[in-house]
């Protein structure tokens, strides 16, 4: 049996053993306790990314792997809880062949806006190599191919190519992005755009920033929003509708109160909306199951207008009148402060890594004091003030939300 045979028979096995999770599972612990055990045993990579140790800069570089297609690409799946560190200038300073870099995403939307800063980085670092873009084709629980309209709007990129690809049910950065390589030209290093999430994170965009060995900034830049320069005629037609609406309004409150993260959607969005209308506010949202019938409420078809479309709407509108947004814990938290919008910030559950995700912007709603955001940012919600959704996650009462939003926004 030849070597490329074996390769393929391996890595089916492999994929076959992964789509069963109880398998899995087993599998991917016997493999953790290898590598734990035989600790001394370790992967020989290439000298441009390595596992679990950050680059120091000045570190001497001497490759002594051959320069060949292996070279280009991760040399094997990740082990759990385990972190991949690139240094580019390596790649570059050892091999004169690398003609380009290959960044793979599998990732949802939101996921994608906090990598914007990182991105705009490291191409101002390495301007002269062309950067390529892989997305995941499918919608699944990592992934949403949508990432690849916004990367085809974000300039920084010269090409955007989709890939059919598979979660690992248990670790989410093994991927499966094999079908990737059949676009990739080469030359080109393959890059699975990674991240860290954990408590010891401080912040998702930092830990991007150290992913790929750039300075991180002193403060967490906001996400970077990129529209075309030409106005869609949807999105005129938006505005006309909001324009039209909002007039003798106290200003907009935008909603966006479903995640596909903990696949959750707030109950009481006509109560909701029609509390804020009471208010004097004009209301738009992306989530279903508002008051459709009352005229000081829009809801956005995102069937007809693209969520770049969306962002693009809300930023036109900031510009007119006082907007705000009320948002769960998903793509909106950091679309927000891309946008740089009030945001009262339902936390829908416990997650003691959201200061991973959190702005200076988001006012966090929350029955759970967390040590690692600023306490002035929080506003605790007292058992009276939401029902019990589920075991993990709880609804708050509309009025609640409502007095909430007049107390941080109406000064």
């Amino acid at each position: 049996m030849g070597g490329a045979n074996l390769y393929n028979l391996i890595m089916s096995i492999n994929q076959w053993i992964c789509s069963v999770r109880p398998l899995c599972v087993i599998y991917e612990t016997l493999r953790w306790l290898w590598h734990k055990i035989f600790f001394f045993i370790r992967t020989h990579t290439p000298v441009w990314y390595r596992f679990d140790k950050k680059h120091q800069p000045g570190e001497p570089v001497r490759e002594t792997l051959p320069l060949d297609h292996n070279w280009y690409r991760i040399c094997r799946p990740l082990y759990r809880h385990e972190h991949v560190y690139y240094d580019l200038d390596k790649a570059l300073q050892v091999n004169p062949n690398v003609k380009g870099v290959a960044l793979i995403f599998f990732m949802g939307i939101g996921d994608y806006l906090y990598t914007t800063p990182m991105l705009a980085a490291l191409k101002k670092k390495y301007a002269k190599l062309p950067f390529y873009a892989y997305v995941g084709a499918q919608f699944d629980r990592n992934n949403s191919p949508l990432v690849g309209k916004l990367l085809s709007e974000n300039p920084h990129f010269e090409k955007v190519f989709y890939f059919n690809g598979t979660r690992h049910p248990l670790i989410w950065k093994n991927y499966n992005y094999e079908q990737a390589f059949k676009d990739i030209p080469d030359g080109f290093l393959a890059v699975p755009v990674y991240y860290d999430y954990g408590v010891h994170v401080p912040h998702r965009v930092t830990s991007l920033f150290e992913t790929f060995s750039l300075p991180v900034p002193q403060e967490t830049p906001a996400p970077r929003m990129y529209f075309p320069q030409t106005v869609a005629p949807v999105v005129e037609d938006y505005l006309t509708r909001v324009r039209k609406g909002v007039c003798g309004k106290k200003g907009i409150v935008f909603l966006q109160l479903d995640s596909r993260g903990s696949n959750y959607v707030y109950p009481q969005m006509k109560a909701l909306a029609s509390g804020l209308i009471k208010e004097g506010y004009f209301v738009m949202s992306v989530t279903k199951g508002g008051p459709v019938e009352n005229p000081d409420y829009l809801e956005v078809d995102i069937k007809k207008l693209a969520i770049n479309q969306t962002w693009q709407l809300l930023a036109i509108l900031k510009q007119e009148y006082p907007l705000y947004v009320i948002a769960v814990n998903s793509v909106f938290w950091a679309a927000s402060a891309g946008l740089g919008l009030p945001n009262l910030g339902l936390q829908h559950w416990i997650d003691k890594k959201v200061h991973n995700l959190w702005y200076p912007n988001i006012e966090v709603v929350t029955n759970y004091i967390y040590p690692l955001l600023p306490r002035g940012k929080q506003i605790f919600a007292p058992p009276e003030s939401y029902t019990q959704h589920n075991k993990k996650i709880i609804d708050y009462k509309p009025d609640w939300v409502v007095k909430w939003f007049k107390e941080k926004f109406e000064k």
